[in-house]
């Protein structure tokens, strides 16, 4: 795959390589056909063909571009949000990358940390303050970031949980089809209602400030919708190709 390095993409698992973990390994198969011979001798349902693999890289330049866009022309807490967005299509376009594009290669690990560093960063910042009332869309970004780490992780996949994140997946998608994302970027501040579950009152005690929305009045649902599927997508490859 030009040198790639990623543990999952068109190197990883359609190039025939061994993946970066160390359990993926594909002994032949046509790129542009379905059909490949894995290690053990079997065939399997080629998941991951080149056309998939372009068609792949484009969406997620797409929503990345998308993301982009958004970033330039806000401010505040959505900044950042959009910014991990961009993050995280840039991974799965680097993810998807067939042979045929010559990607420069990227380790796998400099994913991870990335990775691993913002989800961190983004599920301290979903936990809010007193005077910052948390947003619950920035935990759900976080766990977001998180599957993004597994994905890269290919060598510690196990069944239940990857099929547990492509269930997280689709019905996040169903989520934002639905636009019910709205109604939790709008909705009630957790301190602000703990606070008032207690007995206090704005008298006594200052409650949070309504969430900062980081929707705003964007309709970013077709580009979610294409960034969920697209990541569970590649989860139900990865894991049915290995």
């Amino acid at each position: 795959m030009g040198g790639s390095g990623m543990p999952m993409n068109m190197q990883g698992m359609s190039m025939g390589g061994s993946s970066s973990g160390g359990s993926h390994h594909v002994s032949a198969h046509s790129m542009t056909g379905m059909v490949m011979t894995h290690a053990g001798g079997h065939a399997v349902v080629n998941l991951l063909p080149e056309w998939i693999g372009i068609a792949g890289v484009a969406l997620f330049l797409l929503i990345a571009f998308s993301h982009l866009r958004h970033l330039a022309m806000t401010s505040g807490e959505r900044a950042p949000w959009h910014a991990c967005h961009v993050l995280m299509a840039v991974g799965m376009a680097f993810m998807y990358a067939p042979a045929a594009l010559d990607v420069p290669a990227v380790p796998a690990a400099f994913w991870r940390v990335v990775f691993a560093a913002t989800g961190v960063v983004a599920a301290v910042w979903a936990l809010g303050g007193i005077r910052r009332a948390p947003n619950l869309i920035w935990l759900l970004t976080a766990v977001d970031l998180g599957a993004m780490v597994y994905m890269w992780s290919p060598g510690s996949f196990v069944a239940p949980l990857t099929w547990i994140l492509v269930a997280y997946l689709m019905a996040e998608a169903g989520l934002w089809a639905v636009d019910a994302y709205r109604r939790v970027d709008r909705g009630t501040p957790i301190i602000g209602l703990a606070m008032a579950s207690a007995g206090y009152d704005g008298g006594t005690v200052a409650l949070a400030a309504p969430p900062a929305s980081l929707l705003g009045d964007l309709n970013i649902s077709a580009s979610m919708i294409g960034m969920t599927l697209g990541m569970a997508y590649m989860f139900i490859a990865m894991q049915l190709m290995t």
